[in-house]
């Protein structure tokens, strides 16, 4: 009997189990049905087949779907392989005479092959040194700052300050303190060179040493602890003036490299001037060359423009101001284990280059480059005395154009890759000395763009700026800032000797500007009674907020926003500044030249940004 009732239990549960899957089968074909039918009735809509009538019967037009937005791509962070210079034509360089001539190994040849190829990465790559190691940072020049600022505060204060000397130069005059471009480099020393440097005791085993350098025009390099301005070496006493900007081996190695800047004479009797290797363990002199080179086509020999070197390839690249590019392998040498550092260079390999006007008289374009090269890939860039753009293929010594940019080109050049436009340009300036059509003293001092693929000018901004004395010069004699950042959109440069009015009163003074890097239309401009020589440093806080730090050759340094050019605060530095500072962190390192200024001595000087 109760196997009968669990039977019959069980026939009914099945039952009631299949009427259920039953009604979820016909409750789902329902669904099915009813989800065909309004899908059918809207693309029928859609499709403007039927829809609701207008007051006289037509139909009203159905609205079309919004088309689903296509993704915006993100922008581009490198440039196109493949890119190249563009050669310019023989006939274009024989309209106006110019021509390029090559030496190798003391032999003028018509042809050149280097035999290990140079080929700089972009700026950033330049090296992993933690400093400032060249002027402009690096081989674009776009950065006279190493790691983060922080600008809370916004103010400037003396941490150290340091007296330095004169050297007197007979019939060329007496130098004192730093001169133009007289950039200082700072380096943290990495753990493993550091023991092996020819610094007191003291630095040898303290972690995070970081060590100021800088040559001055009383004919000493300067060692400093960037921190507390207390000496790491004693002076060493070279005896001739630097005024350019001196520069540190890339790949680590306790090299420095530095140019003479006025000439002087030899224990040979030889005048002339030199560039020099520095080895940093034993602060001595290990290789030089120069005096009067016969290659020559300038009588006057230095070298301001500030070194570069090829790491892959070890070869030292220098600008004379003779009008002769110099390259050089040096077969360095750094044993890390036992600390010694050695070079034993080969044959010099030159280029030197002429153009229709071009000669020694006072009226003629003159030879010489000044300015610090910049290089990209084999390409060499630079603007010399005489108002020439050139480009120069390291790997042949040969001419690939030349561009006539008016006027001495002292204040050089900034490379900028523009990943929107898949091309780098080039931000130069003038100044304004032999140009032909100057009238009453004064000639145009322009602010360019310039495409470094072709040469081309992109836009250019004139201003009138006065040819100046015998104690200045005229226009701009320092390099423009490519901003980033906040500012990404603005290029900075500043004039010297420019006619504008001051609280009313018409001087002869200094203008600081920021241009729109597309279209150059002016965004600010900030004019003052003194002029410029240095050139605009800019920091970037943690918010890529940019600021200027500016130095004048009325002493003073001034804190401006870049985006605006307000004026945010000044320190008083005592004397004139014609070098640009270099900043590593929040200090701040410059020299002054002891004249002019509220009166104080030339110096060395350590500050803090707040």
């Amino acid at each position: 009997m109760a196997k009968r009732k669990q039977t019959r239990r069980k026939s009914r549960h099945a039952v009631r189990r299949r009427k259920f899957i039953v009604r979820r089968i016909v409750l789902l074909l329902l669904l099915l049905a009813v989800i065909a039918g309004l899908t059918l009735l809207l693309i029928r809509i859609f499709s403007g087949d039927i829809g609701p009538k207008g007051e006289q019967g037509e139909p009203v037009p159905s609205m079309t779907p919004a088309p689903t937005p296509e993704p915006t791509p993100p922008p581009p962070t490198a440039l196109p392989e493949g890119l190249g210079v563009t050669a310019q034509s023989s006939d274009a360089l024989s309209v106006i005479g110019f021509r390029g001539e090559i030496m190798d190994n003391r032999d003028e040849v018509a042809s050149y092959t280097r035999p290990e190829p140079i080929g700089f990465d972009s700026g950033e790559e330049y090296t992993a040194l933690r400093g400032v190691t060249t002027y402009g940072g690096n081989n674009y020049r776009d950065t006279f700052t190493y790691g983060v600022q922080s600008v809370s505060t916004k103010t400037l204060s003396r941490v150290w300050d340091t007296t330095i000397g004169t050297l007197d130069c007979g019939e060329d005059g007496v130098w004192s303190g730093i001169g133009w471009t007289g950039m200082p480099l700072i380096v943290q020393w990495d753990d493993t060179v550091r023991p092996f440097l020819g610094v007191y005791d003291e630095f040898k085993t303290k972690e995070g040493f970081t060590e100021v350098i800088y040559p001055a025009m009383d004919g000493n390099i300067y060692f400093k602890e960037l921190s507390t301005g207390k000496n790491t070496r004693a002076p060493l006493n070279l005896g001739v003036v630097t005024k350019g900007t001196a520069t540190l081996d890339p790949r680590g190695y306790p090299l420095l490299y530095t140019g003479q800047g006025i000439m002087s004479t030899s224990e040979e009797g030889t005048r002339g001037a030199w560039f020099r290797v520095v080895s940093l363990i034993d602060n001595s002199v290990i290789w030089h060359f120069g005096g009067r080179d016969p290659f020559s086509p300038r009588e006057w020999q230095a070298y301001d423009a500030s070194a570069m070197v090829d790491a892959e390839t070890d070869t030292l690249i220098v600008a004379g101001e003779n009008g002769v590019l110099y390259t050089v392998k040096l077969n360095t040498a750094f044993d890390s284990i036992n600390g010694t550092v050695s070079v034993s260079p080969g044959a010099l390999t030159k280029y030197r280059y002429t153009a229709n006007g071009y000669g020694n008289g006072d009226d003629d374009r003159q030879w010489g480059i000044e300015s610090s090269p910049v290089f990209w890939k084999n390409y060499a860039f630079f603007t010399d005395n005489g108002g020439y753009l050139q480009c120069v293929d390291l790997n042949t010594m040969e001419i690939v154009y030349a561009k006539d940019v008016t006027d001495d080109g002292d204040g050089g050049l900034v490379l900028e890759e523009d990943y929107e436009d898949g091309t780098l340009y080039l931000y130069t300036a003038n100044a304004v000395a032999t140009q032909s059509g100057i009238a009453n003293g004064y000639g145009k001092n322009y602010h360019r763009k310039i495409n470094a693929l072709t040469g081309e000018i992109v836009w250019e901004k004139a201003w009138d700026a006065s040819n100046g004395s015998s104690t200045t010069n005229g226009g701009t004699l320092s390099t423009p800032h490519a901003g980033r950042g906040a500012i990404a959109d603005l290029v900075i440069y500043n004039s010297s000797c420019i006619p504008t009015t001051v609280d009313g009163e018409a001087v002869v003074g200094g203008r600081l500007v920021a241009y729109d890097k597309k279209t150059g239309a002016l965004v600010w401009s900030h004019e003052q009674a003194a002029d410029y020589w240095s050139s605009p440093v800019v920091i970037y806080d943690t918010m890529e907020n940019a600021y200027i730090l500016q130095c004048d050759r009325g002493g003073i340094l001034t804190m401006h926003d870049a985006r605006s050019g307000e004026v945010l605060t000044t320190l008083d530095l005592g004397s004139r500044v014609d070098a640009t500072p270099a900043v590593f962190n929040n200090m701040l390192v410059v020299g002054t030249r002891g004249t002019g200024g509220s009166g104080e001595p030339q110096k060395i000087i350590g500050i803090r940004i707040g």
